[in-house]
């Protein structure tokens, strides 16, 4: 028997062509959203939040800042993944309130917040900026999505050709504290999915 996630994963690809007319249940919804909810992320930040778009008006307003893809329009939701870059500041209080929830000694605690602080400015900041490690995080969490709408039957699309600042603008994003990392179409395929082109398994494993 075929490992169940091995089979949602083949039946997942990115679909370009969704039926406007099949709409996910609630159900079904509430499933792909706790995926997001519960994904890992780096020290546990869960710095993230998930903007869930079932209006045909919204949708259609964002369309052309994402280049006019009609998945944004036919989909029967799209997810905008938003990141919070300002809560990887080490000095941030959320870094203490999050660790806090541990309910680790308040010596464990401080120390915790050390390490991540030293990891962040040798290992983080040097390389990328807090967008970008944040949305990181975020592609654990689009990765759990598209899985478990897999599973359920349900194709996506994830999508980042979009303009950033116009999606902001479209959206009302509060800016001061959240950045769009991704967009991620839902619905139901309007055609058979095209065969799977991948490289030879042996070209990109190597076992040590």
């Amino acid at each position: 028997m075929m490992n169940p996630v091995i089979k949602a994963l083949n039946f997942r690809h990115a679909c370009k062509l969704f039926d406007p007319d099949k709409k996910i249940s609630k159900k079904i919804l509430d499933d792909i959203l706790t995926a997001a909810h519960i994904s890992p992320s780096s020290f546990g930040l869960e710095a993230w939040k998930f903007l869930v778009i079932s209006s045909d008006e919204v949708k259609k307003t964002l369309r052309p800042a994402c280049w006019n893809q009609p998945q944004i329009t036919d989909a029967s939701h799209v997810i905008v993944i938003l990141s919070k870059p300002k809560l990887a500041d080490p000095s941030h209080e959320y870094i203490k309130l999050n660790f806090g929830r541990r309910g680790l000694p308040e010596d464990a605690t401080k120390a915790y917040i050390a390490k991540y602080k030293h990891h962040m400015e040798t290992e983080v900041f040097p390389r990328m900026s807090a967008y970008a490690w944040c949305s990181k995080q975020c592609y654990i969490s689009l990765a759990n999505i598209m899985t478990t709408a897999a599973s359920e039957g349900i194709d996506t699309c994830p999508i980042e050709g979009f303009e950033k600042e116009w999606v902001e603008k479209v959206l009302n994003i509060d800016k001061s504290l959240y950045e769009v990392s991704v967009v991620v179409a839902l619905g139901y395929r309007a055609k058979e999915q095209p065969p799977r082109i991948r490289h030879p398994i042996e070209s990109i494993i190597e076992y040590l």
